[in-house]
Formats: structure tokens, sequence, C-alpha cells
């Protein structure tokens, strides 16, 4: 029997999103020719934020497998392949999976791990959308106690 994988206990908080991004656009339109809710929006101010976004974000937690959160995101957005290049051009959009890992620094717990599996890379290509990875040490104050 195979023990599963997991952090060590430190909190970590892992999730993934798929945005629209621009410097200024209407979020509201996306939503509505969408029919999704954004998990939040940005709107471009000074000095920040620098941009305006619509995201929709799944939370992954401590989880270490983001492949099944990454499928579950494709799950919502893949069927939208259409009007999310529509989209695209009509408000010169780009679009984007963004990765936000905490990784546990404790070298006897497992880290992160995820798959891009045919049917991501399709949407990926289909959408003209790119992949950011954002990379984090999970609190180390726990592993100093220790």
């Amino acid at each position: 029997m195979y023990e599963k994988l997991t952090y060590s206990g430190n909190e970590c908080n892992s999730y993934l999103y798929f945005s629209f991004d621009a410097e200024y656009f209407d979020t509201k339109k996306i939503t509505e020719e969408l029919n999704i809710e954004p998990t939040s929006v940005m709107i471009k101010k000074e000095p920040v934020p620098k941009s305006t976004a619509w995201k929709y974000q799944i939370d992954a937690g401590n989880e270490i497998d983001l492949e099944n959160y990454l499928e579950k995101l494709i799950d919502i957005i893949e069927p939208k392949i259409e009007i999310i290049t529509r989209l695209k051009e009509k408000y010169d959009l780009t679009t984007r999976i963004q990765f936000v890992i905490d990784i546990d620094i404790n070298l006897e717990s497992s880290t992160p791990y995820f798959g891009l599996n045919k049917r991501t890379i399709e949407f990926l290509a289909k959408t003209g959308t790119e992949v950011d990875f954002d990379l984090y040490k999970a609190d180390t104050i726990g592993l100093l106690n220790n």
C-alpha cells in the first residue's frame, strides 16, 4: 500500500486561475458573454494594479496533486473555447493560466506536481493561452521551532 504524499504540515495555499488580461476592458462584458462569474476582478489604477484582469480561481490549499485542480479548471473553461477566442479578438485581450504554488521546504515532504495532458495542451493552443508559475517557499517558522 502506498502512503499519500503530503506537505509536512506547514500552511500552504496553492491555487490556480484562468484570466483575461489587458490594460483596460469591461470585465462585466466578459462575465456576461462567458456566463461564468469571476472569483475576482482587478481594475487598473495608479500606481497598482498595473492592468485589468478577470479571474476564475480554484484553490488547492495543501494538496500537492495540482493536476486534479487543473482538470477542474479545464472542465469549466474548455466548453467556452469559441467564446474565449472571440472575446480575445473583440477586446484585444490575453489569456493565462496561472499557478501559484507554495513549496514546503521540509526535505521529508513532497513537492507539488501536475501534468499538462493532451487535453490541456490542446486548450492552450486553441485559445492562445499562456501558462505562468509563481513559486513560493511555504512558511518556515514551524521548521525553525522544531
